[in-house]
């Protein structure tokens, strides 16, 4: 394989909103949509495993804009933060731990949110937790799927 061709893939592998052509806010915008998108299936997930069906709730769409948006924040203040913190048990755990902190994010995100009166609630750590596997899960899927340019030329 040629060097000319190995860039050809690479080039027709991105999207163009990863190309540099793009401004940055649609970006943080398609960012946004994907967090949206993980909190409403997170809601559904974590309501329909407990009994009480109250333990994760975003009462409107107002609701889900602001608190995805905050997530979005603390996400990017914190979480390198907190990963440097927790290098050792990350190495202990072989990663593993990288939930856990995820599920302290997603706390944190609601506390922001109570502080604005975003009507966001999760109720403990658990639902929580399978909250922030939720999120994690559909933004991979999601990201995934509008990463890649599946309309583009094919690599022979």
């Amino acid at each position: 394989m040629s060097r000319f061709t190995f860039e050809t893939y690479w080039e027709n592998t991105e999207p163009e909103w990863e190309r540099g052509n793009v401004p940055w806010i649609v970006r943080i915008l398609v960012r946004w949509g994907i967090i949206a998108a993980g909190f409403l299936a997170a809601e559904g997930v974590v309501n329909w495993l407990w009994e009480p069906p109250d333990r994760f709730v975003i009462d409107s769409w107002k609701s889900l804009v602001a608190a995805s948006g905050f997530f979005m924040v603390v996400r990017a203040i914190v979480r390198p933060v907190l990963m440097f913190l927790t290098c050792p048990l990350q190495m202990i755990t072989l990663g593993l731990f990288v939930f856990v902190v995820n599920a302290l994010i997603l706390l944190l995100t609601e506390e922001v949110c109570g502080w604005f009166d975003v009507n966001f609630g999760i109720d403990g750590f658990f639902p929580a937790f399978v909250g922030a596997l939720v999120i994690s899960a559909v933004s991979f899927a999601l990201d995934g799927i509008v990463r890649r340019n599946i309309f583009g030329p094919r690599w022979r």
